[in-house]
């Protein structure tokens, strides 16, 4: 237990909430979480007073979440969550490479880059986070494209890109880059963001980042799957 226990208490609290399915007392608390009673009931009355729960049942005196705690999640956007989850796993795929690493997700027409680790080469991709890119002609582009809403003519090459996950880029954005890149699934099955790797030709080519570099990046992508909450 930390310094302080009533954060402690107050936090094993709301969690119990969080977790539970029924209206909650004192007494449910208290021999659930092994609390004493009095600072139970002490903790309620500052989550009562802070409209975190309401008294659901008076007569048993048992208690609910009320909305505020969603409203509270909710404050943090999606995108912000997404990056920072992603954040460590793609630091390390930089480090370890030394190659441009991107987080991307769609933006209407456009994949959005939300985090952009720079090479560490002496010649450098100019990448940057808030950066924009086609969907068509870029790897993260495609990648998007194959697992959501995409044209008739795509349809091929989008099972080709779901059945091996990855896409390429192999000098179609501008001359000189190549790229690959993987899906990244959230805790529904859904393609929420790309992950991927850029390179130039005078230090790789199309073949050697899938050879060499693709199974890394695979790796990182189940590994922020899974800290969404995907189970693959």
């Amino acid at each position: 237990m930390s310094k302080a226990p009533a954060v402690d208490y107050a936090l094993k609290i709301i969690d119990f909430f969080a977790k539970s399915q029924t209206e909650i007392g004192i007494a449910d608390i208290s021999n659930a979480l092994e609390i004493n009673k009095n600072a139970v009931s002490r903790i309620l009355d500052a989550l009562f007073e802070e409209n975190w729960i309401y008294l659901s049942d008076p007569v048993q005196k048992k208690y609910r979440f009320t909305l505020k705690p969603f409203s509270l999640i909710s404050k943090c956007t999606p995108q912000y969550a997404l990056a920072e989850i992603s954040k460590g796993e793609l630091k390390r795929l930089n480090e370890a490479l030394g190659d441009a690493v991107y987080l991307g997700i769609k933006n209407n027409d456009k994949v959005l880059y939300l985090l952009h680790f720079d090479s560490k080469k002496e010649v450098r991709i100019n990448g940057k986070a808030g950066g924009e890119y086609p969907l068509l002609t870029s790897a993260p582009g495609k990648v998007l494209l194959a697992y959501g809403e995409h044209s008739a003519e795509f349809h091929g090459y989008a099972e080709r890109i779901r059945k091996q996950g990855y896409a390429t880029d192999d000098e179609e954005f501008a001359k000189g880059i190549i790229c690959i890149s993987c899906p990244i699934f959230d805790d529904t099955g859904n393609v929420v963001a790309t992950a991927g790797i850029s390179s130039l030709t005078i230090y790789d080519s199309i073949n050697s980042l899938i050879e060499n570099k693709l199974s890394l990046l695979k790796a990182a992508a189940h590994n922020i799957s899974v800290n969404l909450g995907c189970k693959i």
